[in-house]
């Protein structure tokens, strides 16, 4: 705390110095004709009043004159000299000077300190007028009060510091406990605290930090546990085919063990997929697309395994003429969608696209199956999440469809939500609104 409150010291004590310096020098040079203008009319009328004064006395009485009558009423150094000797070359005496002179005006010296001025009459003499002198202070006075100033100027630093250090210290407190482990950690400032913005900063780190490291662990979790399935399946077809004779079964076993092959390389593909959108970025610009030609590519692309469970796949409605999304990520979720209304329905899934609103979308999925209920509406979105819990190759799906739409509606800064289906079973909507 005194490192830095001493080091906050010396570098606004050399810049108040440096500062100092500066602005006076450069008031000088801007404002030096301003200084003189204003300097020649406060003393022109004493002037004036003493040289007239002087005029009316005898030139070699003037000196006494001055000592006895003027000196006393007046806190000014006054000075007869001859205008010979004042041209002589020890004042260095400019021809501006002299100029000035022979107009009956004055000209000043000494940083403004000195004014000379021609005394009417005989004689040839000028009148020089000094200001008094600065009053003398001792060295020692001058370090007392520069000493005084620099512990006033300490004092007021050390109840600025005092707050900003003792968040700084929560704030560095918080950092180590997060960095040990304690992903709870936060800095807990106050709200007029001068360093509030960056304790907000480092909780919304924390906050992001401790989301993703509790996702990471849960997703190792639920990946160990999900591999595990078709790797146990595919240790016992590997030993059951080395015992069996028959053909026939062996050739069921290794269409088996080539089903858990694909199971393994779809989950590593969702996967992949599903880490790849952990984190959005913003620099990925979204893409115009007719609209109509992208929805009949994608259910085109789904006919496929929909004419295999017999159920037939169509889009209902497409308001808009063009549609703004990401092409491989919203094809994407839109596949899944399908995939999962495909593998849950009766008979029929139909497929909307509207717009309320311009650059608005609205991308619904419909399925006559036996529909999602309300409690488990908001948790399928997570990963390896499954309201069928069999696992069977032909209902069990990965785990992840869901959990990808979820993120492929948040990259578009959007949302994926379950309802209750006009077909009787279940509706998947993701509205997104592109700024």
């Amino acid at each position: 705390m005194l490192k830095f409150v001493l080091r906050l010291f010396v570098v606004l004590a050399i810049g108040f110095v440096i500062s100092n310096e500066v602005v006076d020098r450069t008031a000088n040079y801007f404002f030096e004709s301003l200084n003189d203008d204003y300097t020649r009319q406060a003393v022109r009328g004493q002037l004036h009043s003493l040289t007239q004064e002087l005029g009316q006395v005898e030139p070699k009485a003037r000196p006494a004159y001055i000592r006895d009558a003027l000196i006393p009423h007046y806190g000014l150094s006054l000075r007869v000299l001859d205008a010979a000797d004042y041209n002589a070359s020890e004042y260095q005496l400019t021809d501006e000077e002299r100029g000035t002179i022979a107009k009956g005006g004055f000209f000043l010296r000494d940083k403004m300190m000195t004014f000379v001025k021609a005394i009417p009459g005989e004689g040839a003499q000028w009148l020089e007028v000094k200001m008094p002198e600065d009053p003398p202070i001792g060295p020692w006075v001058i370090a007392a009060i520069y000493s005084a100033l620099g512990l006033l100027l300490c004092a007021f630093m050390l109840v600025w510091a005092l707050p900003i250090w003792r968040d700084l210290e929560a704030l560095q407190g918080a950092a180590q406990r997060m960095g040990q482990g304690d992903l709870q950690a936060r800095a807990r400032l106050s709200r007029h605290s001068s360093v509030r913005n960056l304790g907000d900063a480092f909780n919304q780190m924390s906050d992001r930090i401790s989301a993703l490291i509790s996702n990471q662990r849960d997703l190792t979790n639920a990946v160990s546990h999900e591999l595990r399935t078709p790797i146990a399946r595919l240790a016992f077809e590997l030993d059951m085919i080395d015992r069996e004779a028959d053909p026939e079964a062996r050739k069921r076993l290794v269409e088996e063990m080539k089903s858990d092959v694909a199971e393994l390389d779809s989950m590593a593909s969702e996967l992949l997929m599903y880490a790849r959108l952990e984190q959005k970025n913003d620099d990925v610009a979204l893409q115009a697309q007719d609209a109509r030609g992208w929805l009949d590519s994608v259910v085109q692309h789904a006919a496929f395994e929909a004419g295999v469970s017999g159920v037939r796949c169509e889009v209902a409605q497409c308001e808009p003429q063009e549609v703004h999304l990401h092409p491989r990520y919203m094809t994407r979720a839109l596949l899944n969608l399908l995939q999962n209304a495909i593998r849950h329905a009766g008979g029929r899934v139909q497929v909307s696209l509207t717009s309320p609103a311009l650059r608005e979308y609205v991308l619904t999925v419909d399925d006559d199956g036996p529909g999602i209920p309300l409690p488990d509406r908001e948790r399928i979105f997570e990963p390896f999440i499954r309201l069928d819990e069999s696992r069977d190759r032909g209902t069990g799906g990965t785990g992840l469809g869901l959990a990808i739409v979820s993120r492929v509606a948040r990259w578009h800064n959007g949302t994926a939500q379950a309802s209750d289906s006009p077909l009787g079973g279940a509706r998947f909507t993701i509205s997104w609104k592109v700024v």
